[in-house]
């Protein structure tokens, strides 16, 4: 590793300091929400700038139903190639800049999707400007797409065709406390639906067929499909059901979030989701959803990784741990199909999904060196 690689950095980062925090506040205070194409396609316009100002690179795009995949590659003319993922919707309703807007007090910044995870974009940007004068190994490309907090539809097979070409893949969401996610959790959605039959609950209640004291038992039953011993979590988060107070409801619905750390979990969960019975025999249930997407399991093409990283790390000054979270990501699907990932490169902050998400300043510009370093020696 070159001696100067850390002082070269810091004058880079003096004399940039100001323009990625202009270009995040840009970033930020242009709403991405995942759901409005309009607002994502005005993102997108301000993105393929940045790239081409920040980088020098064109911004490749793709119109994926009607929403822009962008990407940028470093290097082209080498065989060998990283990944970096990152994407710009979020999960915020536009109007949310009024009520939590782009700020910066002391090492503090706060906005919608700064610290998830508009700020980890930028970070990739600035990477490849700094390596503008470095020699690489492999080619870099960072892929940026408009779906990820829905599920990525739009942009998996997408994020599959580059990352079955690179030999590791960085995923630049935010960081936990500074460590790097070696393990994320799959994630499935399922639905449950009862149809009874409905009745006057005062002339005949008799003849009704009551949906809600069904499903009411089927949340019992669902909930008792987790296994806390081996990661596997089951929130049935909305029920609905019925019309009026004297009506014998005929229809009633669960929604349940699953998450399994393994696929063996993953596969047992939707068995036992698809071989629901009734308590009732006269209910008639309807099962639909599934594992959307797969777990990122801790495996040894991941820990190795890591400890290549890690070691990259201490020598730019930086001491990384790693961990397994629950929440998921554009590097289940990658992992899931052999593909080393650490994900977690990117801001160092909290609040993600919610009103207290902030970065810190320091922590998020310093660790674009991270980023830099493990494209340049992983």
């Amino acid at each position: 590793m070159p001696p100067d690689l850390i002082s070269d950095f810091s004058a880079f980062l003096e004399r940039e300091k100001s323009s990625i925090l202009n270009d995040l506040r840009t970033l930020v205070e242009s709403e991405s929400p995942s759901t409005n194409e309009g607002l994502l396609s005005k993102t997108a316009d301000i993105l393929k700038e940045m790239i081409s100002r920040i980088t020098g690179l064109t911004a490749g795009f793709e119109i994926r139903n009607g929403k822009q995949v962008l990407s940028a590659t470093l290097g082209k003319d080498l065989e060998r190639s990283i990944l970096i993922l990152c994407h710009y919707d979020t999960v915020w309703p536009e109007g949310t800049i009024s009520r939590l807007p782009f700020q910066i007090k002391g090492d503090i910044c706060t906005g919608p999707g700064v610290f998830d995870m508009k700020s980890g974009i930028l970070m990739s940007l600035y990477a490849l400007k700094f390596l503008r004068t470095y020699s690489l190994k492999r080619s870099v490309t960072v892929l940026i797409t408009p779906d990820e907090e829905v599920g990525s539809e739009t942009s998996r097979d997408l994020i599959l065709r580059y990352a079955k070409k690179a030999e590791a893949v960085l995923v630049l969401e935010s960081s936990e406390k500074g460590m790097l996610k070696v393990g994320r959790k799959g994630v499935g959605t399922f639905s449950v639906q009862a149809l009874g039959r409905a009745s006057h609950a005062g002339l005949n209640p008799e003849a009704g067929i009551n949906a809600i004291s069904e499903i009411s038992r089927l949340v019992i039953d669902v909930e008792n499909f987790a296994n806390l011993g081996k990661g596997t979590t089951v929130n049935v988060g909305i029920i609905r059901g019925g019309t009026r107070t004297n009506v014998v409801p005929e229809n009633a619905e669960i929604e349940i979030d699953v998450r399994v750390k393994t696929e063996q979990e993953s596969k047992r969960i939707d068995a036992a989701f698809h071989d629901l019975k009734p308590h009732d025999n006269r209910i008639h249930l309807t099962v639909t959803g599934g594992i959307e997407r797969p777990p990122m399991e801790r495996n040894r093409r991941n820990d190795d990784l890591f400890q290549k990283v890690q070691h990259i790390g201490r020598k730019v000054g930086f001491d990384l741990e790693a961990c397994e979270v629950g929440g998921a990501s554009d590097g289940n699907f990658v992992s899931a199909e052999g593909v080393p990932v650490i994900d977690g490169m990117g801001a160092v902050g909290e609040g993600a999904h919610s009103l207290s998400e902030k970065i810190e300043i320091s922590s998020t510009l310093n660790r674009i060196l991270l980023v830099a370093a493990a494209l340049l020696y992983i």
